[in-house]
């Protein structure tokens, strides 16, 4: 039984490093910053068109929004619909958020983004926004969902490491 626990154990880890993973990829997260430029550019399957990558196949708006953080952090963030398809934020004002985003830009307001996902240079990933604000000087990156669903995972992570132990205790030797 307890060569069983350390394999259940095991999984468990497993599962919980890659679930954990997953949910601080697609839960929302918030970012007070200055928005320093907008950019459209027009992708096919093979990334941005271009005289070295012509277009060879259907074709999509992809919004760029740069920004730049207070302690000089520049983040560049993408701004395309999520639509019907996963992660489910059923998005479809890409082209509003981008004028909304250009405004603030003018403007010289801080903006608080909500986006999710992660920028990874190797890839040309790049989170993506869900939702831009005027940031007011009391503005909060809590993010509630984020929370709470972290928080449910990891209840549900404790409620299987007890079943793990539950149901692989060991016999009293004193029977």
């Amino acid at each position: 039984m307890l060569k069983l626990r350390k394999v259940l154990l095991m999984l468990l880890a497993l599962m919980a490093l890659v679930g954990t993973v997953a949910l601080d990829c697609f839960l929302p997260e918030k970012t007070i910053t200055s928005i320093t430029g907008v950019e459209v550019k027009l992708t096919d399957k093979d990334g941005p068109i271009s005289k070295a990558n012509p277009s060879d196949g259907p074709t999509v708006d992809v919004y760029y929004i740069y920004t730049n953080h207070a302690t000089d952090i520049i983040r560049v963030f993408k701004n395309v619909d999520t639509g019907w398809g996963w992660p489910y934020y059923f998005k479809f004002n890409s082209a509003d958020l981008q004028a909304k985003a250009k405004t603030l830009e003018f403007e010289k307001k801080p903006a608080l983004l909500t986006s999710y996902g992660w920028r990874f240079d190797m890839m040309s990933w790049f989170p993506n926004v869900v939702d831009i604000q005027v940031a007011e000087p009391d503005s909060s990156t809590w993010s509630f969902w984020r929370w709470l669903g972290f928080s449910l995972w990891g209840i549900a992570l404790l409620i299987a490491t007890f079943m793990v132990y539950r149901l692989t205790g060991r016999k009293n030797k004193a029977q």
